[in-house]
């Protein structure tokens, strides 16, 4: 689906109100699973990274960046200017990283200033509308909006709702898009942009393009096949910054051009980090402090070093501040990031507030980091005199421990859910005719493993649901139906012959409908192109077959949607990777 005429009526109004901006160019780079040391710049003697090495020495180092300890979550307090409990993002899959529609994000307050605006990559706040990228303030969006791909070769990518085939590698497509907008919007020369680019990667799979692979798999400085790997994903990703670089140099636009890099998590795996405690999901140092660079020769002296403790919810009122957002308070729900421009621009005058920043997973796993330490439940350490994290100081110092926990649980009291609310899956938006319910979307009961199962752990993103094996076990997901009409039902599976004949049954309300598997549709499952496999089975992908089911009318409201089972005829029920949902 593209655009709808609702929401190009929309733009032509903000133009027609005269909402063209004056504000610099910008673009915003984040990389998936590269951590603080991965990177030339940060001490790594292995890898090179001269274009992400050059935004930090021609513009802004901050020294201490912070973000959440996985990808949604950092996502969503970038885009939102708030802790990502508060958006409703409490997790990386099953639907818990979904960012409420009525969020007001920074492409949204850009766009409102008369910026186009577009984000190619990895999303990971939610694929249908209201969550969707087109729904959250961005005109163009190409990529996908899942946490992770499995295949990086000959993708399969969606543009502002469309699914098409992409040819080459993942991270070389994402950046062709980038330059296309860039390249389109500058010649149309009416408007400043705002160049979302979130890479995805180097996130596994290790699926390293041949050229790259051949330059590290017979490294011997680096011992470890998969840290090769990621290494030369992130030298790729390097080499594609680059090219964006370039563009907008040959453009004779780069220096009008705020152009920031950052990294969404630590790394994914036990690498070199600068000697820091923990990687992705560690709540410790080395698991949330990641690189930030900013380079924009207007306004920032190159070689500057940022030294307080900055984090990734002050960058919309930032870059607010440099588009010239006007009243911005007025225009999103309370932020709890802060302008920090003064320190990008080296005002002398200005004292950085002594204030807390909160990492947090669950109940029993966060951190909270003020200037000097960093807290948990269980330890204290002085990230000056140790940073390293190797002495806990918790019983040593009692008075600070104490303190820090108390701040916490202030800070969780009115920030977070004891239990993470799960947004329900909105179905029947004008904007967002065809809804698509993954079925790593769906809830299983009694359990995994208890006569229904996911295809892997969790139910991460591309899983299906298998081995049902009892007519008990069920599916179930919370769905908001917002507006009352008839639907045409799909069922995405694959079934064997001696499921011919099964029978399911979905249920939302009062709505009930009956589908019965009428053909075989069998496809080994296949893994993902790696170079180096650290999970085996993690990334499988298979084809899949639709079935027409009929139609249902759903009502107005918050429903459980449930899919049961009525006849089973072989030893398990088909495989079932999607429900689909058309408003007709």
């Amino acid at each position: 689906m593209s655009f709808t005429i609702h929401k190009y009526v929309f733009c032509c109004l903000l133009l027609i109100a005269g909402a063209f901006g004056s504000g610099p160019n910008i673009v915003l780079v984040m990389t998936d699973d590269q951590g603080y040391g991965d990177l030339s710049i940060n001490g790594n003697e292995w890898i090179k990274t001269p274009n992400m090495d050059r935004i930090a020495n021609e513009g802004a180092r901050f020294d201490r960046f912070f973000v959440q300890m996985s990808c949604a979550p950092t996502r969503a307090a970038l885009l939102s200017g708030r802790y990502p409990t508060r958006t409703g993002v409490t997790g990386v899959t099953r639907g818990y990283e979904f960012m409420q529609g009525e969020e007001v994000t920074i492409a949204e307050l850009l766009r409102e200033a008369g910026y186009a605006t577009g984000c190619f990559g990895k999303w990971h706040n939610g694929g249908n509308w209201p969550f969707h990228p087109n729904a959250q303030g961005f005109d163009e969006f190409v990529g996908f909006c899942g946490g992770h791909w499995n295949d990086y070769f000959d993708p399969i990518l969606e543009r502002n709702g469309s699914s098409f085939q992409a040819h080459g590698f993942i991270a070389d497509i994402i950046t062709d898009y980038a330059i296309e907008f860039i390249e389109r919007e500058h010649e149309a020369n009416e408007r400043p942009f705002f160049c979302y680019v979130p890479y995805n990667t180097p996130h596994t799979p290790a699926s390293v393009p041949v050229d790259k692979w051949r330059q590290w798999v017979d490294r011997t400085d680096v011992e470890d096949p998969f840290d090769r790997a990621m290494y030369a994903l992130v030298e790729n990703v390097d080499e594609n910054m680059g090219r964006l670089l370039a563009k907008l140099e040959a453009l004779e636009i780069l220096d009008e051009t705020v152009f920031i890099f950052l990294t969404d998590n630590g790394p994914n795996g036990s690498r070199f980090n600068d000697g820091m405690r923990g990687w992705k999901s560690s709540v410790d140092e080395g698991g949330v402090r990641v690189p930030l660079f900013v380079r924009w020769p207007k306004r920032i002296r190159a070689g500057t070093v940022v030294k307080p403790n900055v984090a990734h919810i002050d960058l919309l009122p930032t870059l607010s501040r440099i588009a010239g957002v006007e009243n911005l308070k007025k225009k999103t729900l309370p932020l709890d990031g802060m302008d920090v421009t003064p320190l990008l621009f080296g005002q002398d005058d200005f004292e950085m507030p002594e204030r807390n920043l909160f990492v947090w997973s669950k109940p029993q796993k966060w951190s909270v980091r003020t200037s000097r330490y960093r807290a948990t439940e269980t330890m204290l350490h002085d990230l000056i005199a140790d940073p390293g994290q190797k002495e806990n100081l918790a019983r040593k110092r009692p008075e600070i421990h104490g303190e820090l926990i108390e701040a916490y649980r202030r800070w969780a009291a009115e920030a977070t859910d004891e239990e993470p609310a799960l947004l329900p899956i909105p179905i029947g938006y004008e904007e967002w005719p065809t809804v698509t319910l993954n079925a790593h979307e769906l809830d299983i009961y009694p359990g995994m493993g208890e006569g229904i199962n996911y295809s892997g752990r969790k139910g991460y993103a591309h899983q299906w649901i298998e081995h049902w094996s009892d007519p008990k076990a069920y599916a179930a997901r919370p769905i908001k139906v917002v507006s009352s009409g008839r639907y045409r039902v799909r069922i995405r599976y694959a079934c064997p012959e001696d499921g011919v004949g099964s029978v399911f049954r979905i249920k939302a309300g009062n709505a009930s409908l009956d589908i019965r598997i009428q053909e075989s549709w069998v496809s080994a499952p296949h893994g993902a192109a790696e170079q180096v496999i650290k999970t085996h089975g993690a990334y499988l992908s298979r084809d899949w077959k639709d079935l027409d089911g009929g139609e249902v009318v759903l009502e107005e409201g918050i429903h459980s949607l449930e899919l049961r089972v009525v006849e089973k005829p072989g030893v398990e029920m088909p495989d079932i990777k999607a429900l689909i949902f058309e408003r007709l």
